[in-house]
């Protein structure tokens, strides 16, 4: 007898992207010959000395564990090479826990701090990973709202009010995706003030920014705020090395974290340990290159969009843009006919909460042919609105 699977009911809480893989429709572009260009995922941006370090590392096994030794090495080049966090005093031993990427990090930090019945609370609009990790967790998920109007800033008296209602965690997530909404110091610290009695834990997704950025804004900077805070950081938005980050802050939650992950048996690889390390002494030279070639990709993308009449929200370390078209439509239909019309998938609004509805977010591609050739399709189609493209 075939044994039936159900998905368990916390699964049923966690969203999916609305748009799909579409793959009729994918098929039906193909058969026209237009080749598919993604503006809608991220796409990791591998910096020149990371990719020379991956040539010369392709004859050594990836699959060796790194040692203790090494990590807390790597750790320590973390607190010396990581401009925004090198000048605050970090522990490397206590304050730092190597990852395995921010995503898979915030389910990990709700399943070893939170219980059911607390309630954590993330950005609308904001990355839905954020609630994929509240309900893994079951506990309550919240979100709180952003507007444009505030430069989707959040009301920290509103904040403020909440942690009194079973609120144990609060994400905040600046620079924002999908926004590129940034925030001062002064925020994190009025944030800080707001809850200084309160048993509410925050957690900073800060997974852009750059290592390189001596102007980079951590919350961490706030006297007192390793008490209440924990960061969350990336290695593939940064530098491009995929499956690898660190968690700074609070000792109570890198210890928990710290055990969790032992538990499950992960473990950076030597491989990837040496691309991060060579990436950490190269910091500045790579976040140079790469804010020029962002403020390159966004010109780009600005001269397309402008003459649309499009709004455009952009910052100098996000490598996407949040842009509302002046079409009368939501957010997926106007995805859904970019991808079938004209061979372009990009994110719908809708995807990051209700907040987003209305926007799209369009990644900057690190390759500007492609991106051109992306901006010159939704140019052509927005337009018309009904033409099909097709390629010379």
């Amino acid at each position: 007898m075939k044994i039936l699977i159900d998905k368990a009911q916390r699964l049923w809480k966690i969203s999916q992207p609305a748009l799909g893989p579409m793959r009729f429709a994918k098929k039906r572009l193909i058969s026209r010959g237009v080749d598919v260009i993604d503006l809608g995922s991220f796409i990791p941006e591998v910096p020149e000395a990371v990719a020379q370090s991956i040539e010369r590392s392709k004859k050594f096994p990836n699959t060796i564990a790194a040692d203790e030794h090494l990590i807390s090495h790597l750790k320590q080049k973390i607190v010396d090479k990581h401009q925004p966090l090198s000048a605050i005093g970090i522990d490397p031993e206590t304050e730092i826990v190597i990852t395995p990427g921010i995503q898979m990090t915030a389910s990990l930090l709700t399943l070893s701090t939170l219980n059911p019945g607390d309630v954590a609370a993330f950005p609308d609009p904001g990355m839905q990973y954020f609630r994929t990790a509240v309900c893994l967790a079951d506990a309550g998920p919240g979100t709180y709202a952003l507007s444009e109007r505030n430069d989707y800033i959040p009301n920290i008296s509103l904040l403020a009010e909440r942690s009194r209602k079973k609120l144990k965690m609060l994400f905040v997530n600046y620079p924002h995706d999908p926004t590129t909404s940034t925030v001062d110091s002064y925020f994190y610290r009025d944030l800080l003030k707001s809850i200084k009695f309160e048993n509410v834990l925050i957690v900073s997704d800060s997974a852009y920014i750059h290592p390189g950025d001596r102007d980079g804004v951590s919350i961490l900077h706030v006297k007192g705020s390793r008490k209440k805070a924990v960061e969350l950081h990336s290695f593939s938005t940064v530098f491009g090395i995929k499956g690898l980050g660190f968690a700074v802050g609070h000792r109570d939650v890198i210890l928990v974290l710290g055990d969790l992950l032992r538990a499950l048996g992960f473990c950076p690889d030597v491989y990837r340990a040496g691309l991060v390390s060579t990436a950490l002494d190269n910091s500045l030279e790579i976040f140079e290159q790469r804010a020029e070639s962002l403020r390159t990709r966004r010109e780009i993308a600005a001269s397309y969009l402008k003459e649309l009449g499009w709004r455009i929200r952009g910052s100098k370390n996000t490598p996407f843009l949040w842009v509302k078209p002046t079409a009368r439509s939501s957010s997926l239909a106007l995805a859904r006919r970019l991808f079938t019309k004209a061979g372009v998938r990009v994110a719908p609004g809708s995807d990051f909460g209700e907040g987003g509805e209305g926007w799209l977010r369009l990644t900057l591609r690190p390759d500007e042919g492609i991106l051109a050739e992306a901006l010159k399709r939704i140019a052509h189609h927005s337009k018309i609105w009904q033409r099909k493209y097709r390629p010379q």
